[in-house]
């Protein structure tokens, strides 16, 4: 039974104010959050944000070592940040498919640089001057791809036919690392071409998703028509306008590999 003779030492009224003012400042933070959450989707353009996720998911927030946690929210807001840019500047054009997969790595691990004008100056700097050796890389991702399962690839050289393996992933649908490597064999080839880098962001990836949406498992390019198989591979067979350029994009292997493609293939690089 209550006891009515107990003596309180602190005034209930006290205690009643104290919860007040604790609800009160939980309910200003989690609207200045939801603010914060708000204007990281605006820059981002995107309908989620890495820093409600940081929150939602299995991370240790310490309130008595606020700079640890603000730090670590910091890397999450920059990553996206970081990830909006890139996708939004069109730089992924000059891009290969590793080094898109490098970055879109770090971006996902939160391991880029501070997201800061000195670190976006230099890092665009260094993607556009590498340009040229990243179209080389691409080509030769494309090269060392080559399936050997079948007759029709050449293992000495891009032929007029080639086959790529795993364009679609096990659920049937398109494998984005595969698909950015194609969308390196259109670039060089349209830079060997004289023409415009094509957009990446409607590039292969839309492709091949279209095709499989629309049940037609083919698609086609300014060079090559394209067929993909269940199994995931895709048969792709040179229009005769790329021939030419197949013997340019040779060359750029020769030089990375000299004993891989013969004399006879290619001209001296």
């Amino acid at each position: 039974m209550f006891n009515s003779d107990v003596i309180l030492t602190t005034s209930i009224s006290e205690i009643l104010e104290k919860r007040e003012q604790i609800n009160a400042k939980v309910k200003q933070a989690m609207e200045i959050l939801s603010e914060a959450c708000s204007i990281e989707r605006s820059v981002t353009g995107v309908g989620y944000s890495n820093l409600e996720g940081y929150f939602s998911g299995h991370h240790y927030v310490s309130l008595s070592n606020s700079k640890r946690t603000q730090e670590s929210l910091g890397k999450y807001i920059d990553a996206a940040f970081w990830r909006s840019l890139l996708d939004a500047s069109g730089i992924r054009a000059v891009m290969s498919a590793k080094k898109q997969k490098d970055i879109d790595s770090q971006i996902s691990d939160n391991e880029t640089p501070p997201f800061e004008a000195e670190a976006i100056a230099s890092t665009f700097a260094d993607l556009y001057e590498k340009r040229a050796i990243m179209m080389e890389d691409g080509i030769v991702d494309v090269f060392r791809s080559l399936s050997w399962d079948y007759k029709t690839n050449n293992p000495v050289a891009l032929g007029r036919k080639i086959i790529i393996n795993s364009v679609l992933d096990s659920y049937g649908t398109a494998n984005t690392w595969r698909c950015d490597m194609l969308d390196d064999l259109v670039r060089i080839l349209s830079i060997y071409d004289g023409k415009a880098i094509p957009e990446h962001r409607h590039g292969m990836y839309s492709l091949v998703s279209d095709a499989i949406q629309n049940g037609s498992y083919t698609f086609e390019c300014a060079y090559f028509s394209a067929k993909l198989f269940r199994k995931g591979s895709c048969h792709i067979t040179f229009n005769e306008k790329s021939i030419p350029l197949l013997d340019l994009c040779n060359r750029a292997i020769a030089r990375r590999f000299p004993a891989s493609i013969p004399h006879h293939r290619r001209a001296a690089a």
